[in-house]
């Protein structure tokens, strides 16, 4: 499984940010035009897919950005090699970004385009490798943000499970007191009613008692 470092506080905003039609904010490598989507609108159709399929496409996402522009220690991005930026559509083992929701927007949207046969998602040799390199830097922040989602789904769900437990032993508690009192109302019916049977076996054993 990926490790994913923390993401930049500029990424985490753009990985929470609603689909948007604007210039991007991290400036021209970032932004879209009408055919070119931004990476905003991509990772906005990627929160749309099942949890476990995204995770799928995350994960080759980033292996094949890594591929396409590594980045040396210390150094700054570089396009990868022709074999690693070129990617056959058809291909199977593509297909957990191909049938991903956004996946192959993403992809467009840090510098993928269509080769001339149409067969092939490639990175020209006259992409921006810093643009496909920060796509590594979204997919970071969309982890980081829809894991801090999912604590706040956890915590909710763990706050209202110990609401509805405290109810439940109220209830309970409201349940046994209702039981005691009736139990006590019971044991004075009893009570009341041996007295009675007493008092009458007493009177219709002394011939003298007139009451």
């Amino acid at each position: 499984q990926l490790i994913y470092p923390r993401p930049s506080r500029e990424a985490l905003r753009l990985a929470r940010l609603p689909t948007r039609r604007t210039s991007s904010p991290l400036g021209p490598s970032m932004a879209g035009t009408a055919s070119e989507p931004t990476f905003d609108e991509a990772i906005a159709l990627l929160r749309l897919n099942s949890p476990g399929d995204l995770q799928h496409c995350i994960e080759l996402l980033f292996k094949i950005l890594r591929n396409a522009a590594p980045k040396a220690h210390n150094g700054p991005p570089h396009l990868g090699t022709t074999n690693h930026r070129r990617l056959r559509k058809a291909n199977k083992a593509l297909g957990a970004v191909t049938n991903c929701k956004g996946g192959v927007r993403f992809l467009r949207a840090a510098g993928f385009v269509d080769d001339e046969t149409g067969e092939f998602l490639v990175l020209p040799d006259t992409a921006d490798p810093a643009r496909a390199y920060s796509a590594r830097e979204q997919l970071r922040a969309l982890v980081h943000s829809m894991a801090e989602e999912a604590e706040r789904v956890r915590a909710e769900e763990r706050e209202h499970a110990a609401q509805r437990l405290a109810e439940l032993k109220e209830l309970q508690a409201r349940n046994a007191q209702a039981k005691n009192l009736q139990a006590d109302a019971e044991r004075e019916r009893i009570l009341r009613e041996m007295k009675a049977e007493r008092f009458e076996k007493e009177r219709q054993a002394d011939p003298t008692d007139f009451r």
